[in-house]
């Protein structure tokens, strides 16, 4: 019976740690926006890697059953890291810090649209301009928003 319990409990503890984004939506109070951040522009680099490397080896001549499994591994690699992008930002900015009433409210929603979009447009290509933008719209967000994070209407 002990063994059971110990069991149920292993099972719950990895489900729920498992279930848990970058910040859990637990309402406690505790955010890293610089963090945040940093997390968000490596994803953006490491993106702007993967397509750099998919089409370094899609322009060679012949490809080697190891050229063909290194262009699967960077598809998914950035496919995985635009990804986080879109539920990063909408788990954290979107659902827990943009709120209604803030300063500038429409235009963080509008860049974060943005950055979702061309997180999007990341996954569906491997040229470089849809990823400079999405760096682009991530910075001007990270201004706007670092900016009057902490500055809200009162009515």
């Amino acid at each position: 019976m002990k063994a059971l319990y110990i069991l149920t409990f292993t099972f719950v503890s990895l489900f729920s740690a498992a279930s848990l984004s970058a910040h859990c939506q637990v309402p406690c109070g505790i955010y890293g926006d610089e963090l945040k951040f940093g997390e968000l522009e490596q994803h953006v680099e490491t993106i702007a890697k993967a397509a750099k490397s998919i089409r370094e080896i899609a322009g060679k001549e012949t490809l080697s059953a190891q050229d063909q499994q290194q262009l699967i591994r960077w598809t998914n690699n950035k496919e995985s890291h635009a990804q986080k992008i879109i539920d990063e930002t909408a788990n954290y900015f979107l659902a827990q810090r943009i709120k209604p009433g803030a300063d500038h409210y429409a235009e963080k929603l509008e860049v974060l649209h943005h950055i979702i979009v061309y997180s999007m447009k990341s996954k569906q290509s491997v040229e470089a301009e849809p990823v400079e933008t999405l760096s682009a719209k991530l910075a001007a967000f990270k201004g706007l928003y670092l900016d009057h994070s902490h500055e809200h209407h009162t009515h």
